[in-house]
């Protein structure tokens, strides 16, 4: 997509689609919508962290503000916003480590959550999936993370301000004004995403939540491990939630991360309930669609399909954000199925 200005100075550039689904009976619980899929974007170099570099010591990073939305074609009311931030990878389609991409080809991660963004939009929410490309093409480590914990705090703050009819995207989304709810947010990073993700939640960071922004749940799926020389190492606070509830979901077979250090991190601390989630034969990339074509899985004999471990995710995330966002219990949560496996940590005190 072509670059554009920053905010104030360009108008956004928005794409939309309606996706039709099959309505469900009236008796099934939640409510099933129809789905609209709405994408925007205010150029590659629409927004920069300060900190946040192209490389140690170079100049600061320019970065994209670009998402695509899935919602209820029909809003009525205030629903729950849940935003998805992807992992890393390359950002630009010919394999090119920068960003903006010399082509114009950047790759669609932040696409590959389309499947997850339908299911979620019709069961009621407001699914707003961002793209971290030019994270991606900037320096890594703890500063990576703290620049996707920015640029999805970014967006949350655009949807704030269009929720109150101003900010960049008013006036072409303005169909989503009054129907917002921003102080009932659900996060979920994939990989390096939910590292971000981790760190914007966090105890520590709370804080730097945009005004009138509350997140209530987060859900690091499949999170890259984060580096602390030792338990009661200071960095350890960066990455530590105990002031609401999260749950980590990560493949058996996944040759890439164990998530295990972030339940490690704040249970025995927890004031809500922690859900330590293990989808059995998953690998690392297929929760991704555009990542699909690389099985990196430690057990092929007995891996699941693409089709079947995104099944898993469209089973556990929808309901954990059902229970958390919208009070809707479900046994899948805190105890799984067959084929999802769920150790639930229980609220201290």
């Amino acid at each position: 997509m072509a670059t554009m200005p920053k905010i104030g100075k360009a108008a956004v550039v928005v794409a939309a689609a309606l996706v039709l689904t099959t309505p469900a009976t009236a008796t099934s619980s939640p409510a099933r919508h129809d789905v609209t899929r709405v994408e925007y974007s205010l150029g590659d170099r629409a927004f920069q962290v300060p900190g946040f570099h192209r490389e140690p010591g170079g100049p600061v990073a320019d970065l994209e503000l670009t998402a695509v939305v899935h919602a209820p074609r029909r809003l009525v009311g205030k629903r729950p916003l849940v935003l998805l931030a992807h992992g890393y990878w390359q950002p630009c389609q010919d394999g090119t480590w920068t960003w903006p991409c010399p082509r114009g080809d950047a790759f669609p991660s932040y696409r590959g959550y389309d499947y997850l963004g339908e299911e979620l939009a019709r069961q009621g929410f407001v699914v707003v999936s961002v793209s971290a490309n030019g994270v991606n093409g900037g320096e890594m480590g703890q500063p990576a993370d703290m620049a996707r914990a920015k640029l999805m705090s970014k967006h949350l703050e655009m949807w704030r301000d269009l929720n109150d009819g101003k900010g960049p995207l008013a006036g072409e989304l303005r169909g989503f004004r009054g129907h917002v709810d921003l102080t009932n947010v659900g996060t979920l990073g994939h990989s390096r995403g939910g590292r971000g993700a981790v760190w914007q939640a966090s105890d520590n960071h709370a804080a730097d939540l945009p005004a009138g922004v509350r997140i209530r749940a987060v859900l690091p799926l499949a999170p890259a491990d984060y580096y602390a020389p030792d338990p009661e190492a200071p960095e350890n606070l960066d990455y530590r939630i105990t002031e609401i509830p999260f749950a980590v979901l990560t493949g058996s077979c996944d040759g890439a991360v164990n998530g295990g250090s972030y339940v490690d991190n704040a249970k025995g601390r927890n004031r809500f309930p922690i859900h330590d989630v293990t989808a059995v034969n998953a690998n690392h990339d297929f929760f991704n669609t555009a990542w699909t074509y690389d099985d990196d899985s430690t057990c092929p004999d007995r891996a699941l399909t693409p089709q079947q471990q995104r099944s898993v995710a469209t089973t556990y995330i929808p309901a954990f954000f059902q229970q958390y966002l919208n009070n809707r219990r479900s046994p899948v949560v805190d105890r799984g199925r067959p084929g999802i496996d769920v150790v639930t940590h229980q609220p201290i005190g």
